[in-house]
């Protein structure tokens, strides 16, 4: 009675250890560069002051962190083993050895769209050709002897080419492949000061094949406020998260030597190389990592000790440093799969504008209006149509795909899909929908005056030149646009007929300036307009 407790008592435990060993998923970062912080968290049962399991994660280098909140972690250890495991058999393989000198009829693929080649004999031997070992097992290879009924030739083909196995009596089914082959098999064990039978641990790393992205639609009313909704989409290759909170990041994320496995968890000798991308070896990049980037963006900072800023319909919003999180809950997210989520549907009041971009000007432009005379005929300076809002929500707008669409008398128009960029609460962002023919803008310039040596810059000598350009402006639109018309100029703008903005660069250390000018006009249906600037420029030819 006494054996039989003890034994039953061993057997709880071994169950109990085993159940023990996947350690819950708590909060995972997801950034969108394809790459999550993981934050695991759990009681783990502990033997002899060990706790070991089978379950490495996939960490990236230097990332890798176990934790005791009550101080009693003494180690961490890795190591490999040669085990005995049983060699995985193909299925058709197994049964055919059952049933040596038993009547079938087997079906070969020979090729995609050819007939099946048609077998019918008796099973007289099964060969072991090869075997490759693989992650869970041994995989092999068999050539199948067949002697066939009618004729009572021999029949030879692989394993592989098998369709389907026809018996003309009952075959054996009790079957169970016996060979014995030794695989490689990882242990992680935690080593603990004292004998306690449990443990609470953390487990921080990062991991790759985990990422979202950001999906906008915006949809344009003709009357009314127009809607924007975010949504995240959510690729999960990594490992089966549970019902953990998804904090999806809006940032920069800098993981300087994330590129390869970490040391602990990887037995892979290819990754203990130097590392070759600057002076430092491993050895010190991991010490640098662990001292500032690690502490500085991947840490326990942001996991437990973020405040809530911002509250969306379906997530809550955390700032920490230089980052935003989006906090959802899948409820269910096992490995290989993908979720999409809502984050947020907020009204928007969109202003529509075109726009142009002139080609930059300056010293090594002088003398192209002499030298290239443009084809009247090709559009020279394209015009884009925009629109332009303001973030009205409490929280970023991460940059992601923006999929534009118009809705007019109940029907919805695809318009065109563009960059929503990076932009923060009550700032505003413009969206490109598409490139218009019907606004026409044409511009020419020449040099009108010089002056000779009139500038001296780093013991060179330079002259002033004044340029004077025009630009021509048609709308063939049906109602009036509002036209912005944008340039840079390496040099000092004078004057414009036309009514013009002009933004300085604030540090330069070139002989010219260097400005943004821009005019911003209203065109009525069919108008047409004209004006004349000027600015000067040194040049040293």
């Amino acid at each position: 009675m006494k054996r039989s407790t003890l034994l039953l008592a061993a057997f709880m435990l071994s169950c109990f250890a085993a159940t023990a060993q996947t350690i819950p998923a708590r909060t995972v970062t997801v950034f969108k560069n394809n790459q999550s912080l993981i934050f695991k968290s759990g009681k783990v049962p502990v033997i002899n002051g060990r706790y070991e399991t089978k379950e490495l994660p996939d960490a990236l280098f230097g990332t890798f962190w176990v934790t005791s909140p009550t101080g009693d972690l003494g180690s961490v250890f890795s190591h490999q083993d040669s085990v005995e495991v049983k060699e995985k058999d193909n299925d058709n393989v197994a049964l055919l050895q059952a049933n040596l000198g038993k009547n079938v009829t087997i079906r070969l693929n020979v090729g995609p769209g050819s007939v099946p080649d048609i077998i019918r004999g008796s099973v007289a031997k099964v060969e072991k050709l090869s075997s490759q070992p693989g992650y869970s097992g041994s995989y092999a290879t068999y050539r199948v002897y067949i002697q066939e009924a009618i004729t009572g030739n021999w029949v030879t083909f692989n394993s592989t080419q098998i369709a389907r196995i026809d018996f003309s009596e009952k075959p054996v089914f009790d079957f169970e492949s016996k060979t014995l082959y030794k695989k490689t098999e990882e242990t992680l064990t935690l080593n603990f000061k004292n004998n306690n039978p449990e443990q609470e641990i953390g487990m921080l790393y990062l991991t790759g094949n985990l990422g979202w992205t950001p999906v906008y639609s915006l949809i344009l009313a003709n009357k009314g406020k127009s809607r924007l909704s975010l949504r995240a989409e959510i690729a999960n290759d990594a490992e089966d998260l549970g019902d953990a909170e998804l904090r999806l990041a809006v940032g920069n994320p800098n993981f300087t030597f994330a590129n390869r496995p970490d040391w602990l968890v990887n037995f892979s000798r290819q990754w203990l190389m130097p590392y070759q991308g600057n002076a430092y070896n491993l050895i010190n990049a991991q010490q640098n990592l662990l001292s500032s980037n690690y502490r500085q963006s991947n840490s326990y900072d942001y996991l437990d000790e973020a405040v809530v800023t911002a509250q969306g319909e379906n997530f809550e919003g955390a700032q920490a440093e230089d980052f935003f999180f989006y906090t959802v809950r899948p409820g269910n997210f096992p490995k290989n799969s993908r979720y999409q989520f809502p984050i947020f549907d907020a009204e928007v009041e969109p202003v529509h504008f075109y726009e142009c971009k002139l080609p930059d000007a300056g010293p090594t432009s002088i003398g192209a209006y002499y030298d290239q005379r443009p084809n009247p005929n090709e559009p020279q300076n394209p015009v884009s149509h925009y629109v332009e809002f303001t973030n009205p929500t409490q929280y970023p707008f991460t940059t992601g795909v923006a999929n534009i669409t118009s809705q007019s008398g109940g029907i919805t128009y695809p318009l065109s899909q563009d960059k929503l960029p990076y932009t923060p609460p009550s700032a505003k962002c413009k969206v490109k929908i598409a490139q218009t023919p019907e606004i026409k803008v044409t511009h020419g310039e020449g040099d009108v005056e010089r002056k000779e040596n009139t500038f001296m810059f780093f013991s060179r000598s330079y002259d002033e030149i004044k340029v004077e350009g025009q630009v021509c402006v048609v709308n063939y639109k049906k109602e009036p646009v509002r036209l912005k018309i944008k340039r840079s100029i390496e040099g000092s703008p004078l004057s414009s007929e036309g009514k013009w903005t002009t933004t300085q660069e604030q540090a330069t250390l070139r002989v010219n300036p260097s400005y943004e000018v821009e005019w911003e006009i209203e065109l009525k249906p069919g108008e047409e307009k004209k004006w004349k600037y000027t600015y000067k420029v040194y040049v040293n030819l």
